[in-house]
């Protein structure tokens, strides 16, 4: 092996006429789509107990008695995060939510084209080198410079050729690739449009789905809660009264009580 030996192309060529190319653009955009589902029930009791039940849940759900997990308080609501749903209790107006949302991403890109014309005059002239080896050490023989070198050359009076009429037709360039860039826009614009609403109607049939699925748990959950409330008030009814307590059992989500009133 010695040092590499160089063969050189050099292209000159006047261009004189007319021409016409096509110009692309392309435009993109990403975003996510969220979508919330909800259903919502009212707390009620009964009419004789409904105020002091109604104030008893909110301590059950704030978790000031045993075996009930305290909600998170905020602004007036107590909520608690169960995973796929979340369930919130409006401590103002006693209204029971299951909320779920769910966010997906999606992206799309697009391209758009629109022609150009006009007239080139002048001349361009490119050089390209190719690099081998006199005893064709790696492969590097000379007619695969030679072949190389050639290929660079086109490649490099094609970009000339170009950069002329882009010099000489600047303002035809311009309105084209304006053209293209409106139309890819307006494309893009138009298929995230299709994506958000398949996205949405997808979203939508997972989400109700999960609500679905949720259902049974949660109002095991509710209906205990409730019944912790009812049970609360009529023993805090007979300690206000001075009455006593016969039987005060639970088996499941059944609650046995006998309470003496005075």
């Amino acid at each position: 092996m010695c040092n590499p030996r160089r063969i050189r192309i050099n292209v000159n060529r006047r261009i004189q006429g007319a021409w016409r190319d096509t110009i692309q653009q392309c435009a993109q955009a990403s975003e996510q789509v969220t979508e919330l589902a909800r259903i919502e029930t009212s707390i009620h009791f009964d009419d004789e107990l409904a105020g002091p039940a109604l104030a008893m849940l909110e301590r059950v759900l704030a978790g000031e008695f045993d075996g009930f997990q305290a909600w998170e308080r905020v602004d007036g609501e107590l909520r608690l995060n169960m995973g796929e749903v979340t369930l919130i209790y409006d401590t103002r107006s006693y209204i029971l939510s299951i909320e779920t949302a769910l966010t997906e991403s999606i992206s799309a890109e697009v391209a758009a084209a629109a022609q150009v014309s006009g007239v080139a005059v002048g001349s361009v002239a490119v050089e390209a080198v190719g690099r081998y080896y006199s005893d064709g050490w790696g492969g590097r023989t000379r007619e695969r410079a030679k072949k190389e070198a050639q290929e660079e050359a086109e490649k490099k009076l094609a970009e000339a050729i170009n950069q002329l009429r882009r010099e000489q037709n600047r303002e035809s360039f311009e309105i084209a690739e304006k053209q293209a860039r409106e139309e890819a826009e307006q494309k893009l614009q138009a298929r995230m449009e299709e994506l958000r609403s398949e996205t949405r109607a997808a979203i939508r049939e997972r989400l109700q789905m999960t609500l679905s699925q949720a259902q049974d748990k949660v109002q095991q959950l509710v209906s205990r809660a409730i019944g912790e409330a009812y049970r609360q008030t009529l023993l805090q009814l007979v300690r206000e009264t001075g009455g006593r307590v016969v039987t005060d059992e639970q088996t499941g989500s059944v609650i046995n009580m006998e309470l003496v009133l005075n």
